[in-house]
C-alpha cells in the first residue's frame, strides 16, 4: 500500500494513501527516504488474525447515509478523498505532520487485521494509532448500500495548529477501512510497505 508524505504548502507536509492499487504506480517506490529516518527492520505492515477485533466497532455510531451522501452534510474534508463510480474509496489526502508519519511507521500502526463483524469476515486496514482507531466516539460510514466496505472516521472541528478556529465545521479524519472486498483491496497490496517519503521539495 503506497502511503506518501511530501512537502505541501510552506511549513507543512501532505500525506496521500492509495487505498486501492493504481495503474499509475507499479511496484514499490525506489526514491523514498523512509529508511533514512526509520530502522528498516520496522518498515512493514503487519497482518494479524483477530476474530474478536470487529466487536470494537459495535460501540461506534453507524451514520445513516453513505460516505458520499454525507459529504457536506455531516462532514467536510481538507483536500480530496477519491472514490470510484460505485462509491468505494480509492485514495485520500490530508496534511501530515512529518513526525506523526515517521512514528506511525516506526510503531507499525499501519496494520491489516482479519476479523469478524456483523456475522461475516472482514479485513480492517488501520491508518492511525490503535487507540485512535478504537475510539468509541468514532463514527462509521458505509461506502455504498452493498454494505461490504465501511470507513471508520473521527469527526473533529476544523483547527489550525491545534487550535479550533471553526467549531461548526466538522472535518473527517480517516482511521480505518473495513472491507469484505479483497478484489478491490487486495491483501498482498495492502500488506506491501510502500512508504514513499520525500522531505525536500
Amino acid at each position: 500500500m503506497r502511503i506518501s508524505c511530501s512537502p505541501g504548502f510552506p511549513g507543512s507536509m501532505i500525506g496521500s494513501i492509495e487505498i486501492q492499487p493504481s495503474k499509475f504506480n507499479t511496484g514499490v517506490s525506489h526514491n523514498s527516504e523512509i529508511t533514512h529516518h526509520v530502522d528498516p527492520d520496522l518498515v512493514g505492515i503487519p497482518y494479524i488474525e483477530d476474530p474478536e477485533f470487529g466487536s470494537t466497532f459495535d460501540a461506534m455510531k453507524m451514520m445513516k447515509g453513505t460516505f458520499q451522501e454525507e459529504f457536506h452534510v455531516s462532514y467536510d474534508v481538507e483536500f480530496t478523498i477519491d472514490v470510484d463510480n460505485k462509491g468505494y474509496i480509492t485514495q485520500f489526502e490530508h496534511t501530515f505532520a512529518l513526525e506523526r508519519y515517521l512514528d506511525l511507521v516506526r510503531t507499525q500502526s499501519y496494520k491489516v487485521i482479519k476479523t469478524n463483524w456483523k456475522g461475516r469476515s472482514f479485513h480492517v486496514m488501520t491508518y492511525s494509532y490503535m487507540e485512535e482507531v478504537c475510539n468509541p466516539d468514532n463514527v462509521i460510514f458505509k461506502c455504498n448500500h452493498a454494505e461490504d466496505v465501511f470507513v471508520v472516521v473521527e469527526l473533529v472541528p476544523y483547527s489550525v495548529g491545534g487550535v479550533v478556529v471553526q467549531p461548526n465545521n466538522v472535518y473527517l479524519h480517516l482511521r480505518a477501512l473495513i472491507s469484505a472486498r479483497d478484489d478491490l483491496y487486495p491483501i498482498d497490496y495492502m500488506c506491501e510497505p510502500d512508504f514513499d517519503l520525500s522531505i525536500e521539495a
